[in-house]
């Protein structure tokens, strides 16, 4: 709690209705002020909001590019030289003007100039080439997501040939083009984060009054894909994938539409990261679903999204859950090899070029 009444949570998220005795969350305010985070806010909203590096908001003469999405401009009048100011707080120096230049061997911040926004970088500038230091550069490129319904549309090269993967019978990968037997999960799911949870719910779970406002683990689906598979409003349903199959209340939303890709629909599932076995509220976790692959140059999780199939009723337990799981492997031909191949362009592939003798792990680029 802070003395002006509002709440701090966690990564940065403002949960106080409450400052100088006024209830912020009943309060109206112009749209000008809504874009920006602040502690009055009425409601859970991470500070992430703001925009990244808000010194691009600005010309290299310190003016807003867009008068309506003004965010911060130098003003030559303020302190004793000039300042950034705004609707936001600038990210970079105060009194740095747009006229600073690095002077010849400078470094640090010392070496961004009054023109560079990216402020995360050495340099403050953005690049599309980087020369060293990227694992899967220099040069971006389109790759589909480990588990992905289809074929890379850009490259021969289906997914990232760099990332890291863990070859283990717990963590067999489901198949995704080219190889065979992909349609066996159909559809494809993903997770976030509730307002009323904390992190991954561990302590919210033990707060009756969170616990109230979210008591059960529960699975979103669109209208059409609860038609397509019997799943009824408030009923039960299980999601699988290789690796494992997790229950959760049905809730039908047209906020979860169907997509049209290459003349075909796709659905989409999604479930919140909160649940887990302990707590005032339990339920099975979402995270027993992801295959782990991680990115190449951080080792961040890369399947953050996954292909599943999705069943009405509640999941099976015991010998029943492993039995269902191990068909869906079979079927999926990842029973007897939990190896995914890394390189999938070169000799024999369907997108690989006449003549080609040797696998292209960039994807041709």
């Amino acid at each position: 709690m802070k003395e002006d009444g509002s709440t701090l949570g966690g990564c940065w998220i403002y949960t106080g209705v409450f400052k100088d005795g006024v209830n912020q969350a009943a309060r109206r305010k112009p749209g000008s002020e809504q874009n920006f985070v602040a502690p009055e806010w009425g409601w859970a909203w991470p500070a992430n909001r703001r925009t990244l590096y808000n010194r691009a908001s600005a010309d290299p003469e310190g003016k807003p590019w867009s008068e309506r999405k003004a965010y911060v401009w130098w003003d030559p009048e303020l302190g004793e030289a000039g300042e950034w100011t705004g609707h936001d707080v600038p990210d970079f120096e105060l009194t740095k003007p747009p006229s600073y230049r690095a002077p010849e061997g400078s470094d640090g911040v010392e070496g961004i100039e009054g023109v560079d926004p990216f402020i995360m970088q050495g340099d403050g500038k953005g690049s599309l080439y980087v020369p060293k230091g990227l694992i899967d550069g220099p040069m971006p490129t389109h790759y589909e997501p480990v588990e992905s319904p289809f074929r890379n549309p850009i490259h021969g090269q289906q997914a990232n040939p760099t990332r890291k993967e863990y070859s283990h019978p717990a963590n067999r990968l489901n198949p995704s083009p080219p190889e065979p037997h992909a349609e066996v999960f159909p559809f494809i799911f993903t997770t976030s984060r509730l307002t009323e949870h904390h992190t991954a719910g561990g302590m919210s779970r033990y707060v009756a009054r969170l616990a109230e406002l979210q008591p059960e683990m529960f699975v979103e689906v669109s209208p059409e894909l609860a038609a397509e598979r019997g799943l009824e409003n408030g009923g039960w349903c299980h999601v699988v994938t290789a690796r494992a199959a997790v229950e959760g209340r049905v809730l039908v939303t047209d906020r979860l539409s169907p997509l049209r890709v290459e003349g075909r629909t796709i659905h989409q599932v999604w479930l919140p990261y909160h649940w887990g076995t302990g707590g005032m509220v339990t339920g099975d976790s979402a995270n027993d679903l992801f295959g782990i692959a991680l990115d190449p140059n951080v080792l961040i999780q890369e399947s953050k999204v996954g292909t599943c199939d999705v069943l009405p009723g509640r999941r099976p337990t015991g010998r029943d859950l492993l039995a269902l799981v191990e068909d869906y492997q079979r079927r999926s031909g990842v029973h007897d090899d939990h190896a995914r191949p890394i390189v999938t362009v070169g000799p024999g592939s369907e997108t690989a070029d006449a003549g080609d003798e040797t696998p292209d792990p960039t994807g041709g680029l």
